[in-house]
């Protein structure tokens, strides 16, 4: 677990913002509505992730949804109704930009999803670096059953996780997924989370904790390499130029350093201009 719990900002809003040092923990907060995505919502929530990532003491974001029964019900139909082509358009690539501003995110973003990831919602988990589940979870895109479609990048990231077939037949179905089909088709490298949403957080933080004490810059670097989308010669070049970097450079210098040692590695924050290096949690597997 992290330590200290503080508010990275006391103003009201959607989205609640409380840090976890090294670790942000976003909570959509329209719990009366089950964590719709109404258009203020996504602009705080971007907003939100954005400052996160620019802040150098963060190694990384957890979202959840406030309330025990929904991460994200989707997106909010009271602000799609009625709309003319031109504007569903450009409603739904504002909300689709946001998203792909979260999957591009410099540092990793966990969702941590305390209940029902409908439409939007799960297009959001599906933006995310991974989500962990609780055991109540639910995951749908129920949008062809209203004469709809999934327009957050649904069609094209649910695909490449689970493969067409399994994609296909979760969007023209509608079909619910539960937490353990969600963890066996891959969409979750970890089991069900049983307990609350704090106990889902707490799990999701413990597993950021974990990265978070791992080199920033290799993490950086991973997250480039895994948003490569070309050919596979493109992404092993990009990974050589990567991994290059990363071997010759001082974060690699004090990892092995810190290994040979037999202590935590002190990784210096990949912006802080100052050079100061900070102490984090050595990760598990390593020698003490």
């Amino acid at each position: 677990m992290s330590g200290a719990q503080t508010r990275l900002r006391p103003a009201p809003g959607l989205v609640a913002v409380e840090r976890r040092d090294p670790v942000a923990v976003l909570t959509l907060d329209r719990a009366q509505v089950h964590n719709a995505l109404n258009r203020q919502l996504l602009d705080e929530l971007d907003t939100a992730v954005a400052a996160a990532a620019a802040d150098p003491a963060i190694r990384c974001v957890v979202i959840t949804g406030a309330g025990e029964k929904a991460f994200s019900a989707g997106a909010d139909l009271d602000e799609l109704q009625d709309l003319t082509v031109a504007q569903a358009t450009e409603v739904l690539a504002r909300g689709q930009a946001v998203l792909r501003r979260i999957a591009g995110a410099p540092v990793p973003v966990i969702a941590a999803v305390n209940g029902h990831a409908l439409g939007g919602g799960f297009e959001l988990v599906l933006s995310c670096t991974f989500p962990v589940l609780s055991a109540r979870a639910t995951l749908a895109l129920p949008e062809t059953g209203l004469g709809l479609m999934p327009g957050y990048g649904g069609t094209q990231r649910l695909p490449r996780l689970v493969g067409r077939s399994a994609a296909a037949h979760l969007m023209l179905t509608g079909a619910r997924m539960d937490a353990e089909r969600a963890h066996q088709l891959g969409l979750t490298p970890l089991p069900p989370v049983p307990g609350t949403t704090a106990d889902l957080v707490a799990a999701a933080v413990d597993v950021a904790d974990t990265i978070a004490a791992r080199g920033p810059l290799a993490v950086r670097a991973v997250l480039t390499a895994l948003a490569t989308d070309g050919p596979l010669e493109a992404g092993l070049s990009l990974e050589t130029a990567l991994a290059g970097a990363l071997t010759g450079g001082t974060e690699a210098a004090e990892g092995i350093a810190a290994f040979r040692d037999r202590r935590a590695p002190l990784f210096a924050d990949p912006t802080d201009a100052t050079g100061v290096t900070h102490p984090h949690r050595a990760p598990a597997e390593e020698p003490r």
